[in-house]
């Protein structure tokens, strides 16, 4: 505005002296919208600047330290003793009620994050577990022909997890440590978040003694196969590489069964206590156990088909299928684990997806400049005039603003605000902004009943949004009755409106038809768009031509919020980031369980004639129709987590982005065929001979 301290400025009927400028004042985020431009007065001004005559919007604001109090308790003393206070009592949180709902999101998909992390970890703990017991097969037999009993080879097998699991805990805890210490200011100012350095002690236990619980109870069943390889082994060399497979009944069996359900619940128990969020985390996990049931189906129901499918006059697909479906073929821990790591890298991708679109949808581009208020039938022809002769203002849009209380349901009297949920509440707490309209508004969604003619005549009609139809419970035909201005007015609902409430256009829940309301005393509400850069000069063309006028700088607000929501987002897609990363490796090590018997088919294949290129496109045949399965089944799995997860946690929209899944799926394509290159390039490079020697030794 060109001024500068010492200068006098007026504020409503008052001159002031200007002491200094505002840079920043504290909770902007809270705040959201301001009302024309901040300043500090003295309260004691008010009153000779006409700021505390009737007619003027004043609001008060007061912060209370409650000292070891909590919020419950001093709200209800509150209450108690001022029973008919027009006060509106908030906790801190609720003052940022809507940075704080995407920071409950933010912290759900975390949350979600974290869990799948948990459960892509134990598979790559599994598949490791799983291939090492297989490539030390002959080592078992070998020392149960020597007299070691089931307990002693579990001991020393279990000995072996322990100490891996505590060496690499120990290593993870040394880099959370680093991270903390280095990483941390790094990331404050990448992510716009206030991030000091230093060393959480008991979130690192809690990680520990999650980890390790982790191991336990992903390597346990893996581990009980030791107790089902015998001496006969040693006896069977062609069949050294075939992973031994656990039956159902000896999985049930109370000596894996019950150690199995109680370190399970020990991760349960942690996790819970940890998060704090009992719900979503059974939730989870039972969805989880779900999801790994029915890939264990359907890899029990290929094994079933194929089997009782004709045999193929192709060479290349006869050995593929005999080798999916043949005696101790990984089949199923490949399927359950490339589909249980893929469907949750998929449903990460699909929230994140999701997630970041609604939060960038919260603010739109298409906002308008600035917001008026209480603009009466002069200055809206002034403002109208003036917007005719700018080039700088593209354009004005004023809408009838009244306000009325609610008396009255269906002949019944309103229901009582403490009953209704907060939004609609607010509607039954004193007076409530309402408008009229010949035509129905641009971008209006009638859900049900119909709107009424240009040119209607005749008892008053009123449009509801749907909020207050559920809230409600009101249907087409019912009435309200409403007082203006003290004059009571029977309004019938005609029809109920889907709002858009991130739209850039006024909305109104209650819409009148016109006859006798556009005769009661009212004002105007309105939007001011200008061309681009331009709304400092118009907002001081607004301060200098119409003083008194309330307007609300949009632009402001938006920033704020975009500076937000825009942190938010690049956490999100860091914290995702890190667990695709973690997916990835795990998918890769669940490729290569069963390497030592495909190694061993590779010797004798080449024995029998085939050349190097015979042997690797049968492998990657295979290996195309493992991962061609896992694709699918964690596509489904993971796009109905998705969803389930976006409508009833988050809360927020659900689209399948069909380029990612795509994308994903060529990825899971290339990485599934190198992965069937590397594990048999080996046996390629390898001489028959030496390996058959190796064999008969």
């Amino acid at each position: 505005m060109g001024v500068a301290p010492g200068d006098i400025v007026r504020i409503g009927s008052l001159d002031f002296e200007l002491r200094g400028i505002i840079d920043t004042v504290p909770d902007q985020a809270a705040q959201g919208f301001q009302l024309g431009i901040p300043a500090f007065i003295s309260d004691a001004a008010l009153a000779p600047a006409g700021l505390s005559q009737e007619g003027a919007l004043n609001r008060f604001h007061y912060k209370i330290d409650l000292g070891d109090k909590s919020f419950s308790v001093a709200k209800a003393a509150l209450e108690e003793q001022f029973p008919d206070h027009e006060w509106r009592l908030r906790a801190p949180r609720d003052a940022s009620a809507s940075i704080a709902r995407f920071l409950d999101i933010f912290g759900n998909f975390l949350l979600l994050v974290a869990l799948s992390s948990l459960v892509v970890g134990g598979l790559g703990i599994s598949n490791a577990v799983t291939a090492y017991v297989g490539e030390r097969q002959m080592s078992i037999a070998t020392m149960r022909s020597l007299g070691a009993s089931n307990h002693r080879l579990l001991f020393h097998f279990v000995a072996q997890i322990l100490v891996l699991s505590l060496v690499g805990l120990v290593i993870g805890l040394l880099v959370v440590a680093g991270a903390s210490l280095i990483l941390l200011p790094w990331l404050s100012g990448a992510l716009g978040l206030a991030l000091p350095p230093g060393i959480d002690i008991c979130s690192m236990l809690a990680a520990a003694a999650i980890g390790l619980t982790t191991a336990l109870l992903f390597a346990w069943l893996p581990l009980g196969m030791v107790q089902s390889i015998r001496p006969a082994l040693l006896f069977r060399s062609a069949s050294a590489g075939s992973t031994t497979q656990l039956a159902w009944r000896d999985v049930l069996h109370w000596q894996r069964g019950l150690p199995l359900l109680a370190g399970l619940a020990v991760l349960l128990g942690l996790t819970v206590v940890i998060t704090g969020n009992v719900v979503l985390v059974l939730i989870y996990f039972a969805a989880t156990a779900l999801a790994l049931c029915l890939l264990l189906l359907a890899a029990t129901l290929l094994a079933t088909l194929l089997t009782r499918m004709p045999t193929p006059s192709n060479r290349a697909w006869r050995f593929a299928i005999a080798a999916i479906q043949r005696p101790g073929a990984p089949t199923a821990t490949v399927v359950v684990s490339l589909g249980m790591g893929l469907s949750l890298l998929l449903f990460i991708i699909l929230t994140q997806g999701n997630l970041t679109s609604q939060i960038a949808a919260e603010v739109t581009n298409d906002a308008p400049a600035f917001v008026l208020l209480d603009v009466d039938k002069t200055t809206r022809s002034e403002l109208e005039a003036m917007a005719a002769g700018s080039d700088q203002i593209s354009s004005v849009e004023l809408v009838p603003m009244l306000r009325g209380t609610i008396v009255g349901l269906n002949g019944r009297p309103a229901p009582d605000p403490a009953d209704l949920p907060r939004d609609v509440a607010d509607m039954f707490r004193g007076d409530t902004a309402l408008t009229w309209s010949t035509t129905m508004p641009a971008d209006t969604v009638v859900a049900s009943g119909d709107w009424w003619p240009s040119d209607y005549s005749g008892d008053t009609l009123v449009s509801l949004s749907t909020e207050m139809q559920d809230d409600l419970g009101l249907k087409l035909g019912d009435t309200m009755e409403m007082t203006i201005l003290g004059r009571p007015l029977m309004l019938t609902i005609a029809s109920f409106r889907a709002i858009d409430w991130r739209a850039p256009t006024f909305n109104f829940r209650m819409i009148l038809s016109p006859g006798v309301i556009d005769k009661a005393p009212q004002s105007y509400m309105g939007t001011i768009k200008v061309a681009d850069g331009a709304a400092p000069a118009v907002e001081q063309q607004l301060v200098k031509a119409f003083p008194l006028l309330t307007f609300i700088p949009v632009g402001d607000a938006i920033a704020r919020a975009q500076s937000i929501l825009q942190t938010l987002i690049q956490a999100v897609t860091l914290v995702s980031g890190l667990a695709l990363v973690a997916g990835m490796l795990v998918l890769a090590g669940a490729l290569s369980v069963g390497r030592s018997q495909r190694e061993a088919d590779a010797v004798v294949m080449k024995v029998l004639g085939a050349t190097r290129r015979d042997v690797i496109s049968l492998f990657l045949l295979e290996y195309l129709l493992l991962g061609a399965l896992a694709m699918v089944l964690a596509t489904l799995i993971a796009a109905l987590g998705a969803w389930a997860v976006s409508q009833y946690l988050l809360e927020i929209g659900f689209t399948i982005n069909v380029g990612v899944i795509l994308a994903v799926a060529i990825g899971v394509i290339v990485l599934t065929v190198g992965t069937g290159a590397l594990t048999t390039w080996a046996a390629m490079s390898a001489r028959p001979a030496s390996r058959l020697r190796a064999e008969t030794q």
